[in-house]
């Protein structure tokens, strides 16, 4: 009979088992965590996307900083005061002003102006505009460098100030009286960054 001898191992042979394990362990924690991962998939329902249109602008509504505040104005004839709409406050000074308020002598009526601390400001033909509306008024007619928004009731202008944050403010006059004395009522918005 013909005994066998035993072969010995070599380094390799058992490199190579060793090897042939590892793979077969690595790609059976592979399909686990792809099993797992597609389980969570189907078992999480998917969140629903709102199909609608985004709202327009005017819709979506910025911040109200303040709402419908008065501001009075009494100044004597040929005198001028200069209002901050970031506050709101009459009688402060020009540096931090929004809008000058020119009264004027005689029969001419009081005018409104843009002040240094404004960026842009609009005339508009009332008060019944939101910020999205007053920014559209700025954007499409904008007042020009020294121009003048005569006082009168039912007047109104859309101011963009300069502060930081900066604001939208609807300035709606309110009531005029006599010489240099009107009532003003101001709304204010966060201004879009």
């Amino acid at each position: 009979m013909t005994e066998r001898l035993p072969v010995p191992e070599t380094t390799s042979g058992r490199r190579l088992a060793i090897t042939a394990v590892l793979v077969s362990l690595l790609a059976l924690m592979a399909s686990g965590v792809t099993g797992v991962l597609l389980y969570r998939l189907i078992a999480t329902p998917a969140p629903m996307h709102d199909m609608s249109p985004a709202p327009a602008p005017s819709a979506v509504g910025l911040p109200v900083t303040y709402a419908k505040e008065a501001l009075n104005v009494r100044v004597g004839c040929a005198a001028l005061v200069y209002l901050d709409l970031d506050e709101p406050r009459a009688g402060v000074s020009e540096q931090v002003a929004d809008l000058r308020y020119d009264s004027r002598c005689g029969n001419g009526p009081a005018r409104l102006t843009l002040a240094v601390g404004s960026v842009a400001g609009s005339s508009v033909p009332s008060g019944n505009l939101d910020a999205a509306g007053c920014l559209r008024a700025i954007r499409t007619g904008p007042l020009g460098p020294g121009a003048e928004v005569e006082v009168r009731r039912g007047a109104a202008l859309c101011v963009l100030t300069a502060a930081e944050p900066a604001k939208v403010v609807l300035v709606e006059i309110t009531e005029v009286g006599g010489t240099g004395a009107a009532g003003l009522r101001a709304t204010s918005w966060l201004a879009p960054k």
